[in-house]
């Protein structure tokens, strides 16, 4: 099959075509900045391109990060609007399936191997296929799928649980919401679960909780391009108060969360978490503030604390699923 598949983010279009028709099997690969591009197609022919790919396609499958209804998509952090028919008129392809890219990574966890993943919390009593699992994404933006086994195979439902409004849950976090609630009249789960999340955390225990600022860490920061993942690596490192008390509550917030998502899709067997901040962060995952967050959720923690929990840390999930999306659709 020629398969072209996508998995595109806020930030980033993440591309692959994949062509096994022959004996000698061609796949290729292409990441491009959302920023640098007025749409989706100028992207994909800039990759179709590099790559000399003809056009005609026996599926085309791209995961977006937004909502997807009656084939049309509107990415929710770029301003970009995406049709089905157009993109399949386009591409010359019968099969075109435009799917959320949570949905994506879910259909990606059958195939997930040993060395791309770590177990967070072990479960009890689980089947070895999970019946029954919520994927959670956190990347430029905060997403989350179900994931179901019926009939031999699973099917993914897509969610906007991003935009759920985000509940404190310590003293601390009630001053993060009433921080907040000055810049913004509503607040969402994902303003903190994100890469900017990370840095609104960062400056609220600075201006608001009065954490001392490193004047080297300060410079940094003013010239980096991605302030999340510098405050991230100061507090892996463990050599700065400010950022390492930022994350440590960006892991509180983030267990919290998942554990709500879980009890949304209750009953279930796992959890699975994926997107570059969190596999940027799995040491401190595995921190037992994490789990705790996660599990605390009064008389139905022991139910949690059943749950298989794994951090996916393979970067191609997203291109993974989509892939595997567009080849179980054209087989039915």
């Amino acid at each position: 099959m020629r398969i072209l598949a996508g998995d595109i983010g806020g930030t980033h279009a993440r591309l692959i075509y994949v062509d096994d028709n022959s004996d000698c099997p061609v796949r290729h690969s292409g990441s491009y900045a959302c920023a640098g591009y007025p749409g989706l197609m100028p992207v994909i022919e800039s990759f179709l391109s590099h790559h000399a790919i003809d056009k005609s396609f026996d599926a085309v499958c791209l995961a977006v990060a937004g909502p997807v209804l009656a084939g049309e998509a509107a990415i929710t952090n770029l301003p970009w609007e995406i049709s089905a028919d157009r993109l399949a008129a386009q591409l010359g392809t019968r099969n075109m399936f435009l799917i959320n890219d949570l949905v994506a990574v879910a259909w990606a966890v059958q195939g997930l191997q040993p060395d791309r993943i770590v177990l967070l919390q072990a479960g009890l009593d689980q089947p070895a296929t999970p019946r029954r699992a919520a994927v959670v994404g956190v990347g430029t933006g905060l997403g989350a799928a179900e994931l179901v086994w019926s009939e031999g195979h699973y099917t993914a439902f897509s969610s906007e649980a991003g935009h759920a409004g985000f509940a404190p849950a310590t003293v601390e976090q009630e001053q993060l919401l009433a921080w907040l609630h000055q810049r913004h009249d509503r607040v969402s789960v994902e303003m903190l679960l994100s890469g900017n999340g990370i840095h609104k955390l960062y400056r609220f225990f600075r201006d608001v909780l009065g954490v001392t600022e490193s004047s080297r860490v300060a410079v940094q920061i003013a010239q980096a391009d991605d302030p999340a993942a510098l405050i991230s690596r100061r507090a892996l490192a463990a050599d700065d108060e400010l950022c390492t008390r930022a994350l440590a509550c960006f892991v509180e917030i983030l267990g919290a969360a998942v554990g709500d998502i879980a009890l949304h899709y209750f009953p279930l067997n796992a959890v699975y978490l994926a997107g570059g901040v969190v596999a940027g962060i799995a040491p401190l995952l595995q921190d037992h503030r994490f789990l705790h967050a996660l599990t605390r959720k009064g008389p139905m923690r022991t139910h949690l604390q059943k749950l298989s929990v794994t951090l996916i840390m393979s970067g191609t999930a997203g291109l993974d699923g989509a892939v595997a999306y567009a080849r179980r659709r054209c087989v039915r």
